[in-house]
């Protein structure tokens, strides 16, 4: 099952590549390499276990930090989630692009907010996610 977050992390990412493009905005390389372009778009076999590889050396790398929006939760504040995924959602819907993942993250969240749901890994296993198995 930890193969499918991945999966989910990268459609995330290739859901707003295609808003940042559409918007026109650049996206520079993180830290001088990572190209969020070519992360998004290629998807031959070597680039696949390549982001696989990526993001659990960056998972690992950074296990121990907490992101301020799950800081935010945690402690029962708003999360900067309207600024983040809200964002993305906002423009592709005036530019009619389908963003599901991140119209769900931001659901989620919100949900999370309310305290109709708690903070889980069980979320990601919503029958929501179950399409993009």
């Amino acid at each position: 099952m930890v193969w499918l977050k991945k999966f989910k992390f990268i459609d995330v990412i290739r859901e707003e590549v295609s808003v940042g493009k559409a918007l026109g905005v650049e996206i520079e390389k993180y830290a001088g390499k990572l190209d969020f372009y070519d992360f998004a778009e290629n998807n031959s076999l070597l680039a696949t276990l390549k982001k696989h590889f990526l993001i659990r050396l960056i998972g690992f790398k950074y296990r121990k930090l907490k992101s301020s929006s799950l800081q935010s939760l945690e402690t029962g504040r708003k999360t900067e989630i309207d600024f983040l995924n809200g964002y993305i959602t906002e423009k592709a819907h005036t530019m009619d692009i389908k963003t599901p993942l991140n119209n769900f993250l931001v659901k989620l969240i919100k949900e999370i907010e309310a305290g109709t749901r708690k903070i889980s890994y069980q979320n990601f296993e919503l029958q929501f996610f179950n399409q993009y198995n």
